[in-house]
């Protein structure tokens, strides 16, 4: 007979070890993703930058050779409030983004991170949402790790 654990239908805690392992590390990889999106949410400002240039550039992030596709490459100004410094920085965007009339677009920024900026409204979610559910799955999972060795623990003391 084997000492490994089994639930109470009597099948084996095996695949407890595997997802011991993947939990983990897709919590960490989730928190890697979700980044900036954190940092955006807990210490991001607004500003009203100034459009310097648009410009239409390739989009080189595609590994495909045809069709050749196109982004346009915003640069914009902005004085960092605790810094109290001019930042120049770009960001690219599709095509159909709308271009200011005025000479100016909102954006958000962390203060005294270069590069650290964003078109307001510009969120990434996808990542934030992986994040949330492999934390309520992590936490769910350690409740569950929890309650079977309290449940294991006490079969010992009283033998």
């Amino acid at each position: 007979m084997s000492d490994e654990p089994k639930t109470p239908d009597g099948k084996r805690w095996r695949w407890l070890n595997v997802v011991a392992v993947i939990v983990p590390m897709l919590l960490v990889v989730s928190t890697y993703l979700a980044w900036w999106e954190l940092r955006y949410f807990l210490q991001g400002r607004t500003a009203l930058a100034t459009v310097d240039a648009i410009q239409q550039v390739e989009n080189v992030s595609t590994r495909l050779p045809e069709p050749r596709t196109f982004l346009l490459e915003v640069r914009y100004s902005f004085k960092d409030e605790l810094s109290d410094r001019i930042r120049s920085e770009h960001v690219d965007v599709l095509l159909s983004w709308p271009h200011p009339v005025d000479g100016f677009c909102s954006i958000q920024y962390v203060p005294r991170s270069p590069g650290a900026s964003r078109l307001k409204g510009d969120r990434h979610i996808v990542p934030t949402i992986f994040f949330v559910v492999c934390l309520i799955g992590s936490v769910i999972y350690g409740g569950l790790l929890l309650r079977e060795a309290r449940r294991v623990n006490g079969q010992r003391i009283r033998r």
